[in-house]
């Protein structure tokens, strides 16, 4: 059977639920190269992230162009193979999970096409979606993070520049919306890592918690792939915490109300060698 984290392609229907969420434009030619023929539902997903739009914050700010994308039409690297895999596996998943949730499908950006430049800052997130649901908008960028990049250190992979990144432009985005007299909706965004055990995420997220410039802004969340995987209306659901532990969906229209859920302690990791 052809089957995709729990998701069964063999009869279409699930493959329909996916491009029944995109323009039908967006099935289009951007594949991922050398992933193995036994991973067809792969495929699948990383042809739906072909032709995307430009998200709105590029859209309030044209001169970020979109990027290259870093896969597409490209052999990849045996290194980055698994990485390339499982993000194609999260936008399938996510895309069925929001049919399912009934949450619709606005824009999505994959394959390093979005990039977010500030100052020294340079972030191109594996995946972008806009989403709606009850009048309210979300904008996700997703990192897949299998524990390869160093957590605490300079290095310009590492979780700690990727945070600093994502804190120095929403920042800079919202003092320009600020500039422009508040036109339109205040922009804001998550963070959302998908990691390969809850302790990479709890260290992520005091991490994130150490950095945050803003107690109060809820900008990284975290869970772990099996957990985002495991759930079918994953968009929807509790699974991320945030850098205060607390329980949260990364579609919830009144996000100031908290989840029933005993808050996770966050612990600063006791050594941070690379890939932890």
């Amino acid at each position: 059977a052809r089957k995709a984290r729990g998701f069964n392609f063999a009869s279409d229907r699930n493959f329909a639920r996916i491009s029944g969420s995109v323009q039908p434009s967006t099935i289009a030619s951007n594949w991922v190269q050398d992933i193995p023929l036994q991973r067809p539902a792969t495929f699948i997903a990383a042809a739906i992230v072909g032709e995307v739009a430009a998200t709105p914050l590029r859209h309030r700010f044209p001169e970020h162009a979109e990027s290259q994308p870093r896969t597409s039409l490209n052999e990849i690297a045996p290194s980055r193979l698994r990485h390339a895999i499982i993000t194609a596996e999260v936008i399938t998943h996510t895309l069925v999970a929001c049919h399912e949730s009934g949450v619709q499908v606005l824009k999505t950006t994959g394959d390093g096409r979005l990039t977010l430049s500030i100052g020294e800052h340079r972030q191109q997130p594996d995946f972008h979606a806009q989403l709606a649901f009850a009048e309210r908008l979300f904008n996700l960028v997703f990192e897949i993070d299998n524990a390869t990049e160093p957590l605490d250190s300079q290095r310009e992979q590492s979780i700690r520049t990727k945070i600093l990144g994502y804190e120095t432009y929403q920042d800079w985005v919202l003092h320009s919306w600020r500039e422009s007299g508040g036109l339109g909706p205040r922009p804001s965004f998550r963070v959302v890592f998908l990691t390969t055990g809850s302790q990479r995420a709890n260290h992520i997220l005091w991490l994130a918690h150490d950095l945050a410039r803003n107690p109060d802004r809820r900008l990284v969340y975290a869970s772990t792939q099996d957990a985002y995987f495991g759930d079918p209306q994953a968009v929807s659901q509790p699974l991320f915490n945030d850098h205060h532990g607390h329980w949260q969906a990364l579609v919830d229209p009144q996000p100031t109300s908290r989840f029933h859920r005993e808050p996770v302690r966050l612990t600063r990791p006791i050594a941070v060698p690379q890939g932890l």
